[in-house]
């Protein structure tokens, strides 16, 4: 209620001497004065809160510290790499219906930017017919791994053994996306063709302390991977919060890639496909089941990509609305923007 008003309405009580129930100036003016600073604490009351929300959405919107690009935190990237290629988009496939992998190409390729991207195929079922996928999906590549270490070897060994063929920026994808209701508005609305970085198509906003990481999904660190991880890429041990990464789908830079040591790649895919590897052993598993085709690892590595393409900011954890609440600019806070979901590259 706006200040003159508050005084009109008291000075109401204070001058009006009867109403329905007989009040007089002599016999009521003490319970007048009782109940105006009552009124007037209300007042107040409504008065901060109507300061406090203008001052959060000033700060949301228009403070430096909160839309300062997330590039310039000190994100190692490998500025000097020049690619052939703009856009790749790599698929971990294994029996999925060739019409619905075919279907994903299609949808991508219609988004802008993405018309010329170049399509890889790593297939994990020998029994497959390369050609055939090839024709029937109108991928460009079509390759045969072993089927070990599911979609995060696929991922590991592309980045490992094309390290310096690596497009400007690469789709890592399922054959079988998950949440696609909420996936293609996720890439539509965020993904910028030119600087991404890093911007996951999966789960958003979970964060984990990065000495005792784990989820309520029993994925857990107990041979403290994560500070281990985060040193080799910052030459540090100051490991805060790590925001985690679900579903195995997101695209990435080859700055951000690059930016990290090749060996970094390497070890952590030969803890996947190695039965000596301390991911197979108990002293990791603690009783959890795993193999060499489903390893207990996969799920923590699920969860490391943001950490390894160093896009743990908690801006984006708090400012990006979530798949299932939906992903459009604005739906996760007022004044959303594309940097609310994604760690951007500096424009080049």
């Amino acid at each position: 209620m706006p200040e003159d008003e508050s005084v009109e309405s008291l000075g109401r009580i204070r001058s009006n001497v009867s109403d329905a129930s007989g009040w007089t100036n002599e016999t009521h003016v003490s319970d007048a004065y009782e109940y105006r600073p009552a009124k007037a604490g209300r007042a107040l009351l409504v008065a901060l809160l109507t300061g406090a929300t203008w001052l959060l959405y000033t700060f949301l919107n228009f403070s430096d510290k909160v839309h300062a690009e997330t590039w310039s935190a000190g994100a190692i990237l490998d500025t000097a790499y020049v690619p052939q290629r703009d856009h790749d988009i790599i698929i971990s496939m294994y029996k999925e219906p060739t019409e619905h992998v075919a279907s994903l190409i299609s949808g991508l390729r219609d988004i802008p930017g993405l018309s010329n991207a170049h399509v890889l195929i790593y297939i994990k079922d020998a029994e497959a017919d390369l050609e055939v996928i090839e024709r029937g999906t109108g991928a460009d590549e079509v390759t045969s791994l072993p089927n070990l270490g599911r979609e995060g070897e696929t991922y590991l060994n592309h980045i490992v053994n094309r390290w310096d063929n690596l497009a400007r920026q690469t789709f890592f994808l399922q054959a079988d996306v998950h949440n696609p209701r909420e996936f293609w508005p996720r890439i539509t609305d965020y993904f910028d063709p030119v600087r991404t970085g890093m911007l996951s198509l999966g789960w958003s906003g979970n964060v984990c302390n990065c000495y005792e990481c784990g989820d309520k999904w029993d994925v857990r660190d107990p041979t403290g991977l994560f500070p281990k991880v985060y040193g080799q890429i910052n030459n540090s041990t100051s490991c805060d919060q790590v925001l985690l990464s679900y579903k195995g789908q997101f695209v990435v830079s080859a700055q951000r890639i690059r930016g990290v040591k090749k060996s970094v790649y390497e070890d952590l895919r030969d803890a996947l496909v190695n039965p000596d590897s301390w991911a197979h052993q108990e002293t990791y598993l603690q009783g959890r089941p795993d193999s060499l085709n489903a390893p207990q690892f996969g799920f923590q590595l699920e969860r490391m990509w943001n950490l390894l393409f160093q896009c743990s900011d908690l801006d984006v954890a708090f400012k990006c609305p979530s798949l299932l609440s939906g992903s459009g600019i604005g739906t996760g806070r007022i004044g959303g923007s594309k940097e609310d979901c994604q760690c951007l590259d500096p424009a080049r």
